[in-house]
């Protein structure tokens, strides 16, 4: 390294530290912010309770406080259809000709027209009331006609009997204000309504009116209640009510279920909303009861999640009642929560937290001089135009940061954090494992191999760890948190480190007898490369490369491979065993790689082993930053997982230790008795 590139490195390590410090400050902020919010809200169908009491021969009352032991908070009321209504003796709906059978001599009836009255239970003149009500604004006023027949109140409706009885008609004062005696919190789950009206949304705010326990609004379908013309009218209903809206988590993990108007209104409330999640009841039913209370368990602690919408099995196991093996799996989500340091009740809204303008100025300026310092290492002619390079990218993030308020700054810079990170640590492993390449084996030993081994792994370790405060630092606030805004490029920073990497390996360590230091050696050098025969024995090797791309690439992300079942169970036990659980490309794959490097290094493996073994370890730095990048996770949890993955690669270490020697030992032997033929 020549004396202008040593003087820029440390110009730029001291920004660096700076950029650090700021972020540092910026994740201790944000952890206050989510440490704060740490009620989590369960949620569990209101009439499903009711039911399944008649079909269990209990009471409701009974499955009310089945329920509430096991972490229920809330009921969740849903629009009601006639149909409903109409199996819970509300009302009574009839076709015409079967109310003109049931009521000859009555004048002006139709046989084409439904007809509603009361039913016989205590509620029915109330629901009728409310039917009264909603329908006109539903059906339009002339569909609807009120008369009375025999003395009894009646409703004409001119509609479709088989669609009418499905049609949502709204969400009813009497069920909220029934769910709300239960003891319970109720969560609200509206359905919008085509061509919707004032009047309509007026009487969804009725109904929430009735109880004055509504801790939330789900909305149902593919937009939220009052889209397109009333967004901003229901938004300010449900603020002068401190009721948040909920944004419910896609099933694929990314962003939220798409419905029309709820980013809008999640702004619109200066970010009063909570994250959901909600499992479908189709994929309820593929799995067991454990594994579903694990998986709202790992969502609530790693996604900021702060609701769940429990759904129910469709038939009982274990001996029990469908309500009990429901109730089960949901008091198992609870204890696992409680244990982990939450509690459960009403859901905790996140404080709107920006952090100061200054703290992620600096922190952008230490991110900049982050990537300039990788770009020297990965082509150091760079290095006398660092001063040119900083300055213009300084300017020209700042300048899109003070003057424009743009997000994109800050992803191009999380990203470039997220990138170059692993680029510096492994460049520093690289030049450490340059000084020691003449050192035999026989100077070195198994357990000082052991030992530096450990020491390298847990320097390069805390490192990645620092360069990762960078990603929290920059998109450290409420719009990322929520996950509204979110960190774009996970699949470059799983493959950009690689590629970057394999260039600075090049310019360090001989392939085919050479390093390349020009570009006419970088020209040979591929043209070497792009000439070396194919033979079965690479062919395979090749194979196996690909299968471990597949397995590195393809399975990160949310739509990736498919996990098999001992994975999974190795997933639940580490979940059980650790506050974090650790990822396994790090602690099975990238740490081990630390150790067997410095021995490939120290025995002088083939060249090419050496290489691909940097490479593990270049996942495994890498994966340790690309955490952070989830900003939906808490910071806290995020750092935690690096370290318990730095323990556990430990461990590793042990094993790969074990595994070298063995191997020395059979390659000994076998070599000793091929030399005596």
């Amino acid at each position: 390294m020549s004396a202008i590139q040593k003087n820029a490195c440390r110009v730029l390590a001291v920004l660096i530290c700076i950029g650090i410090i700021a972020a540092g400050i910026i994740s201790l902020q944000r952890t206050h912010v989510e440490s704060a919010a740490s009620s989590v809200e369960n949620v569990y169908d209101y009439y499903n309770i009711i039911d399944n009491a008649a079909v269990e021969k209990k009471s409701p009352e009974e499955l009310f406080s089945l329920y509430r032991k096991s972490g229920i908070t809330s009921l969740a009321v849903y629009d009601e259809t006639m149909e409903k209504m109409v199996n819970h003796d509300y009302l009574r709906a009839y076709r015409g000709g079967e109310f003109i059978f049931r009521n000859p001599g009555v004048d002006s009836l139709s046989d084409n027209k439904i007809y509603i009255q009361p039913g016989a239970g205590d509620k029915g003149l109330a629901y009728f009331r409310e039917t009264e009500d909603h329908l006109p604004l539903i059906m339009g006023k002339d569909a609807v006609r009120h008369f009375t027949v025999n003395g009894t109140d009646t409703l004409e409706v001119n509609a479709v009997y088989s669609q009418f009885m499905i049609k949502p008609l709204g969400i009813y004062q009497e069920t909220v204000k029934a769910a709300s005696e239960a003891g319970f919190y109720i969560v609200l789950r509206p359905i919008n309504e085509p061509h919707i009206t004032r009047e309509y949304v007026d009487l969804f705010f009725k109904a929430a009116d009735a109880s004055d326990r509504v801790s939330a609004v789900i909305f149902q379908g593919k937009e939220v209640l009052g889209y397109r013309d009333f967004v901003e009218y229901v938004t300010r209903e449900l603020q002068s009510r401190s009721i948040p809206s909920v944004l419910i988590e896609a099933q694929n993990q990314l962003g939220f279920e798409r419905q029309s108007g709820n980013m809008d209104m999640a702004v619109l409330s200066n970010y009063n909303t909570v994250r959901l999640y909600a499992m479908s009841k189709d994929e309820l039913i593929k799995i067991t009861p454990k594994e579903a209370a694990s998986r709202f368990y790992i969502s609530d602690i790693e996604r900021n999640i702060r609701m769940n919408l429990f759904p129910s099995y469709k038939f009982p196991v274990d001996g029990m009642t469908l309500s009990e093996t429901n109730a089960s799996y949901i008091a198992d989500v609870s204890s696992r929560l409680v244990n982990h340091g939450f509690t459960i009740g009403k859901a905790s809204i996140f404080e709107p937290y920006f952090p100061t303008r200054i703290l992620r100025a600096l922190t952008m300026i230490g991110a900049v001089s982050l990537i300039v310092m990788a770009m020297i290492c990965i082509l150091p002619f760079l290095g006398r135009y660092w001063v040119f390079i900083e300055i213009l990218g300084i300017l020209g993030t700042q300048g899109l940061f003070w003057l424009k308020n743009s997000i994109l700054p800050l992803q191009i810079l999380a990203l470039g954090a997220a990138v170059c990170t692993p680029v510096i640590v492994m460049t520093l492993f690289l030049n450490y494992c340059i000084k020691r390449k003449n050192t035999a084996f026989s100077e070195v030993g198994w357990g000082h191999l052991f030992v530096e081994s450990l020491a390298l792994l847990w320097g390069a370790g805390i490192l990645s760890l620092a360069g990762a405060a960078f990603i929290s630092g920059l998109l450290g606030d409420i719009r990322f948190l929520l996950e509204i805004q979110f960190f774009r490029g996970v699949k470059a920073t799983f493959i950009l480190p690689i590629v970057l990497v394999s260039i600075v390996y090049i310019q360090k360590f001989p392939f085919f007898g050479k390093i390349v230091s020009s570009d006419r050696d970088f020209v040979s050098f591929v043209r070497k490369f792009c000439n070396i025969q194919i033979k079965l024995g690479l062919l395979a090797c090749l194979g196996l490369l690909a299968m471990v791309g597949f397995m590195f690439i393809g399975r990160s992300g949310n739509n990736g491979a498919p996990v098999p079942a001992f994975e999974i169970a190795l997933r639940r036990f580490l979940e059980d065993l650790m506050y974090a659980r650790p990822r396994e490309k790090e602690f099975l794959f990238g740490h081990p790689a630390v150790l067997l490097s410095l021995t490939a290094l120290y025995r002088k493996w083939p060249q090419i082993l050496h290489y691909f073994l940097i490479i593990a370890v270049t996942i495994g730095q890498g994966s340790m930053v690309e955490t952070f990048a989830h900003m939906r996770s808490p910071y806290i949890l995020s750092l935690i997982r690096g370290i318990d993955g730095l323990a556990a690669g430990s461990l590793s270490l042990i094993t790969a230790l074990i595994g070298v020697m063995i191997l020395v030992r059979i390659t000994k032997f076998f070599g000793e008795r091929y030399g005596k033929l």
